[in-house]
């Protein structure tokens, strides 16, 4: 039975064998009848005059293809018309095979639709990959509009100019009257009580620009609460102005401070708020206000005032809303702005020591702002010691020094090149990496299924 098998699967192949031979054959004898009696077309002959010597180059193609479009005819069953195979050869020798060879070039293989394979996890990636991308984006057109700042630190050298110093502080609890607003420097300098660029407004109780004290009406007379309990039997006394019940406790040798905020004299302006400018020398020195009338007497710097009446304390709580040394630029911060202190008792006396940094910015349109950086400390002391003694002057002082070098500041402009290569960067790094591990999630995952059906 083998044998018999064995002996009908070798006639298979004989016959096989004898086929492709006569295919062969008669496909040898059309192609010499052709070479013989070949004419070339009018078309091809007007395409190709003069190039009798080149005949050979485009003619055994032509040959080959008449001979691939026989053999189709006789293997699929179909008949190969003249005119396919002569449009096979044109496209053949067509000036587009040019531009087919830069199909060679193409780093980017395409693969049909019907080939490719979705699967959940790989939409689930791809929505991610987006997301990140979008956001790193966003991140990075952020960072490209954003001027870049570049510092470089020079040798200060307008150490003869005058530096404009901006205030705004409050005292909710000092009238204005109570205190001056001074400058001391090292060389020797003294503005005492500054006015004019600088400016003192009482405020009320609500924090609000003081309308002014109440004024007593003909025969009306206000009460001089406590001094009047120290008036003699049968005196009646008549304080009818802020200013005449303290010059009366003050004959009675009677602190006041703690009754301004509440008599009737003084309650509409109990707080003082101090703003404006003043011009200073570039040297060290201070701002301060502090208790007392302020003058100056043999070169020294004195504050005048009465100590009975800081005997039960001096409210010296205040709140800082601007500190400018120099011009206000956007970007550079003041330490200093925003800083609150409340005193309950004592009389305190406040040092803000403040390190300044020389500071030019050169804008884009040329123009250079010049202002100054500074760092803080502060202390602050309680120098009422005991009732009628100071060891210090109630107030608040801002202590300032210089340092020789100055920061010079530019905007530096990142070109446009460098945001796309970043934009590339972000888009190629995701994509790559997405790709990795959609890859490596789908092998796994098929593994698995593989493992699980075994």
């Amino acid at each position: 039975m083998y044998k018999g098998l064995f002996s009908f699967e070798n006639l298979l192949f004989s016959f096989e064998a004898k086929a492709q031979n006569d295919l062969e054959a008669e496909s040898l004898k059309e192609e010499a009848e052709l070479e013989r009696n070949f004419t070339a077309p009018p078309s091809l002959t007007s395409a190709f005059k003069d190039k009798d010597e080149d005949q050979e180059e485009w003619f055994w193609p032509w040959i080959r293809t008449v001979r691939r479009g026989r053999k189709e005819q006789v293997q699929g069953g179909r008949i190969a018309c003249a005119s396919s195979i002569f449009l096979r050869f044109v496209m053949h020798r067509s000036p587009a095979s040019g531009t087919s060879k830069l199909k060679h070039f193409d780093l980017y293989g395409k693969v049909h639709d019907d080939y490719r394979i979705k699967t959940q996890s790989g939409g689930i990636i791809s929505l991610v990959s987006m997301l990140i991308m979008a956001l790193l984006f966003l991140s990075e057109l952020q960072s490209y509009l954003r001027a870049e700042i570049l510092d470089h630190i020079v040798v200060d050298t307008t150490l003869n100019q005058k530096l404009p110093i901006g205030l705004n502080i409050t005292f909710p609890h000092i009238r204005c009257d109570e205190v001056s607003v001074d400058t001391v420097d090292s060389k020797g300098e003294n503005q005492v009580d500054i006015a004019g660029t600088l400016t003192k407004v009482n405020l009320d109780l609500a924090g609000a620009p003081s309308k002014g004290d109440p004024v007593a009406k003909p025969g009306e007379c206000f009460s001089c609460l406590e001094a009047q309990d120290l008036a003699q039997k049968g005196e009646k006394l008549c304080c009818n102005t802020c200013q005449d019940l303290k010059e009366t406790y003050q004959d009675f040798g009677l602190p006041y401070f703690h009754i301004l905020d509440s008599a009737m004299q003084c309650r509409n302006s109990v707080g003082c708020r101090v703003h404006g400018d003043v011009s200073v020398s570039k040297v060290g020195g201070n701002v301060h206000v502090a208790l007392g009338k302020s003058t100056v007497r043999d070169g020294k710097h004195v504050h005048e005032f009465n100590l009975k009446d800081v005997s039960d304390g001096f409210n010296t709580s205040h709140i800082i809303h601007r500190l400018e040394f120099g011009e206000r630029v956007p970007g550079v911060e003041s330490p200093l702005e925003g800083t609150a202190k409340i005193v309950l008792k004592g009389a305190y006396m406040f040092h803000y020591y403040i390190k300044l940094v020389p500071t030019l910015f050169e804008r884009d349109d040329g123009k250079s702002q010049y202002t100054h950086q500074y760092s803080v400390t502060g202390q602050e002391k309680d120098v009422l010691v005991r009732q009628g003694e100071l060891a210090g002057l109630p107030g608040v002082f801002l202590v300032y020094e210089f340092t020789p070098f100055m920061v010079q500041k530019s905007v530096k402009e990142v070109p446009f090149s460098h945001f796309l290569i970043s934009v590339c960067a972000i888009i190629g790094g995701v994509f790559t990496v997405a790709g990795l591990l959609d890859a490596l999630l789908y092998r796994t995952t098929k593994r698995w299924k593989g493992k699980a059906h075994i």
